[in-house]
């Protein structure tokens, strides 16, 4: 069976506008920097993005000289590629670098593994992803002691155990039950079979949880 013969998932947004005031917010401006940062980290000749939403990231991208195919079940996003996360129909090892940016959560929780076999599966040397991270505070330290060595920060994300219930969009998020960090950090490893190389969340927005994997060889 070809790998995008299988059907679809669903759009879940009917009205997939995301050049709002309300949808780019400030925080979400700075989520988009730290995934250009991550994928330039990889210095890639050619990059998946996955979910390109309002195409901010790959716009930027592109014009930085790298070649970017986009992916999404949207086709109203207009999309490089119409296919679903699961099934990619790409070879192995298509490309440098593979960005999937708040997009998992999109899917059902045992569809994720799967999900990052095909990133792995088709990644060349990494893989980006962003995830929403949940938690009632988040305060965070930041030190800078000498003037030329880089700023140190870490964010301490705080939640009661709180159960998930699907709101139209995220099946789960980090931080509620049965979604801990060490259940996504395992998830993310085993299924891939690549180094976890980064693991943090974003200062300036902690709802945003990064994680980049590296092959090993």
């Amino acid at each position: 069976m070809p790998r995008n013969s299988r059907k679809l998932f669903s759009p879940q947004i009917e009205n997939p506008h995301y050049l709002t005031m309300p949808y780019l917010s400030r925080e979400r401006w700075t989520s988009f920097w730290y995934q250009i940062m991550e994928v330039m980290e990889a210095k890639p000749e050619s990059v998946l993005e996955i979910g390109p939403g309002p195409g901010i990231v790959s716009h930027v991208l592109k014009n930085m000289r790298i070649t970017v195919t986009t992916v999404d079940i949207d086709y109203r996003l207009r999309p490089t590629v119409g296919a679903d996360v699961t099934k990619l129909p790409f070879a192995d090892k298509s490309f440098d670098c593979v960005l999937a940016a708040e997009v998992l959560e999109h899917i059902q929780f045992a569809e994720v593994s799967a999900a990052m076999k095909e990133l792995a599966r088709v990644s060349r040397n990494a893989i980006a992803i962003t995830l929403p991270h949940f938690s009632q505070f988040a305060p965070s330290i930041a030190l800078k002691i000498f003037p030329f060595v880089p700023k140190f920060s870490k964010v301490f994300p705080l939640s009661l155990p709180v159960t998930h219930r699907f709101d139209g969009q995220h099946y789960w998020e980090i931080g509620k039950s049965g979604y801990s960090a060490s259940v996504i950090r395992r998830l993310l490893i085993e299924s891939t079979g690549m180094r976890l190389v980064k693991d943090y969340l974003i200062e300036e927005n902690p709802f945003h949880h990064v994680f980049v994997l590296k092959r090993t060889v």
